[in-house]
């Protein structure tokens, strides 16, 4: 069952000369796909995330999600969207400093008028090894401890399409496998997985390999 789809994005950026870094983007996610998107730094990949996750508008081309045309929502369906719809796990990604992790994840889950479910929080928090730094502040976990804590984050209020770029970063191996593993694990409950990363092994988990390149996307051959 299709969830969204890309047809023929464009997207400029003007810094004094225009770059464009998405060309002529067509993409169809469905349900419980795992899809990796590979290519150079800098190339347009977090872009792409940020078209999807409608926190940028595409120049040109057509965003559907659930068959509904994304361009037309206004900045409170956007957000709302946002809320009930898609996990971000981005690398710029922060937390509500005044507020401790546990707190961080209980407000998240309650934003856009979702449910809040304190057992979800604490499974997400043991989950993720994160039990014993529930009562922290962002800035006294070290760089993987919020990596994971932005994972569990993503994960609250159990999206339809998880947008990762490059979800591993800061991690040791034992997360880095866990963070994989558990993205797969949710595409078989039905959720998408759109995942940016430079790392071959990893890329190796998805189901469908893309390239992004010179503003196009590209199957990769196995």
């Amino acid at each position: 069952m299709e969830i969204c789809k890309l047809e023929h994005i464009h997207k400029d950026y003007r810094m004094g000369e225009i770059v464009t870094p998405l060309k002529d983007i067509s993409l169809t996610v469905n349900k419980g796909d795992f899809i990796a998107v590979e290519g150079p730094s800098g190339i347009g990949k977090s872009t792409l995330l940020y078209v999807m996750g409608t926190l940028l508008k595409a120049d040109e081309g057509i965003y559907t999600y659930g068959g509904k045309d994304v361009s037309q929502f206004n900045d409170a369906q956007k957000s709302e969207f946002r809320a009930k719809k898609i996990g971000f796990l981005f690398q710029d990604s922060t937390m509500i400093q005044a507020l401790t992790l546990r707190e961080n994840l209980i407000f998240t889950q309650g934003v856009g008028g979702n449910k809040k479910n304190l057992k979800k929080v604490d499974e997400l928090l043991y989950q993720f090894g994160l039990e014993d730094r529930a009562d922290f502040f962002p800035h006294q976990l070290s760089g993987g401890q919020r990596r994971r804590a932005m994972a569990a984050r993503c994960l609250i209020h159990e999206p339809e399409l998880i947008l990762a770029d490059e979800p591993t970063n800061d991690l040791d191996e034992h997360w880095s496998e866990e963070i994989i593993r558990i993205l797969k694990e949710q595409t078989t409950k039905g959720t998408a997985v759109v995942m940016v990363t430079h790392n071959s092994r990893w890329a190796g988990q998805a189901t469908r390999r893309l390239r992004l390149e010179d503003g196009v996307l590209a199957d990769i051959a196995e």
